[in-house]
């Protein structure tokens, strides 16, 4: 299967199982819902999709163990795992990261672990410009989306530790071509 009919593979099981598992529709109660990352943007070599839930005021820990709650009455069969990350002290958030509270679900779907991300943020942080280009804004091309597929299998093959925003700003913004060479760099620093 080449990669551009992968990605969509994964875009159609993702929507498929956030319908099914009726997480969209708890989600949708505590503020708007928008998509980030590969799933946005049709890059899914894996199953890793993240969500931000925006409203306009911040959330606060208790409305999070309810809504976690939530997501365990209403998906509970459809999710393996639940958890709240609530001692966040990463220096990226604000940055690569925002700044609000976290929910992460993991579950298998064909037998392949999938993860998703959830952010629970006011407006204001949704708002701010963190100087990071940012894929669910943009209708990538068919030669961008492969690109950035090919630089994610690289990574991918070699086992190697680099973030998708990385390869989305190599790709977007730096215009790489090719992802031996962008590797290399990163190497050697």
């Amino acid at each position: 299967m080449d990669l551009l009919n992968s990605a969509d593979s994964y875009k159609k099981t993702a929507t498929d199982f956030l319908q099914e598992s009726r997480l969209i529709t708890v989600l949708d109660k505590y503020g708007r819902v928008e998509y980030e990352g590969a799933y946005a943007g049709n890059v899914m070599l894996h199953g890793d999709i993240d969500i931000k839930v925006i409203r306009d005021t911040d959330y606060t820990q208790d409305e999070m163990f309810s809504i976690l709650k939530d997501v365990h009455d209403t998906c509970g069969d459809n999710i393996r795992s639940l958890f709240i990350k609530a001692d966040w002290d990463d220096p990226r958030l604000g940055q690569q990261f925002p700044n609000g509270r976290y929910i992460g679900l993991k579950t298998y779907i064909n037998d392949e672990r999938w993860k998703f991300d959830i952010w629970f943020i006011p407006e204001a942080e949704n708002s701010k410009d963190r100087g990071k280009l940012d894929i669910s804004k943009m209708d990538l091309s068919k030669e961008q989306r492969l690109k950035i597929l090919e630089f994610k299998q690289y990574r991918k093959d070699h086992n190697l530790k680099i973030s998708g925003q990385e390869i989305y700003e190599a790709v977007l913004e730096k215009e790489l071509t090719d992802p031996e060479d962008f590797f290399k760099l990163l190497k050697n620093g």
